[in-house]
């Protein structure tokens, strides 16, 4: 059963904290509002348990992923939200702009967006943090059924999936969303102690 130490565990959950406050910042900068992303637990599953995580089986979702490439090895980020989700942090940053019934139709751009933003500073951050060159593919934009998602984007069986929970707060609400790291299980254990040697410097 492939496992990460506490310690190792707690590198990857610095990396997303630094990696969402940057991206906050430039998300409220974006808006005129101050957003607050926070990481509040990490869990390291495989593809067959991401099917039934956190009741999202048979659950209208939003993602964008993100493909990547490199010294960390080849890969796939996706950051996820339930549908009703996806559409209250629409309107939240179109804000009175458009007409509620308008909504779903800015949904890709808004959330492609928002998407951009969190996985490049995530990617941008972990390059940086583990001296690793990484190219990024271009972004694609998901919406349906979860089980759906897990199939058409089922990883290599030696792959692992990080799922990172986040905390999306803007104007009062509180948003869970959903960031899916999918690396080969050795990669993301040498990449956590590459970050636990550079957090300590």
């Amino acid at each position: 059963m492939n496992f990460l130490s506490p310690l190792e565990k707690d590198s990857l959950c610095e990396l997303f904290n630094i990696s969402l406050g940057g991206a906050a910042k430039l998300m409220g900068e974006m808006i005129s509002d101050e957003i607050l992303l926070t990481v509040p637990s990490l869990q390291l599953i495989t593809a067959e348990e991401a099917k039934n995580i956190e009741h999202l089986a048979n659950q209208d979702v939003c993602t964008i992923e993100q493909k990547f490439v490199g010294g960390i090895g080849d890969g796939s980020a996706f950051l996820l939200f339930h549908k009703s989700a996806s559409l209250e942090i629409v309107k939240m940053m179109m804000k009175d702009y458009i007409a509620l019934n308008e909504v779903s139709q800015f949904e890709k751009d808004a959330l492609s967006e928002i998407g951009n933003i969190i996985l490049n500073a995530i990617l941008s951050n972990l390059a940086k943090l583990s001296n690793y060159k990484i190219e990024t593919h271009v972004p694609e934009f998901f919406a349906g059924r979860y089980e759906d998602l897990i199939i058409q984007r089922s990883p290599k069986k030696d792959n692992s999936i990080l799922l990172v929970f986040i905390d999306y707060k803007l104007k009062g609400k509180d948003i869970k969303g959903y960031i899916f790291f999918i690396l080969n299980f050795d990669s993301i254990k040498n990449l956590s102690r590459v970050l636990i040697e550079k957090l300590k410097q």
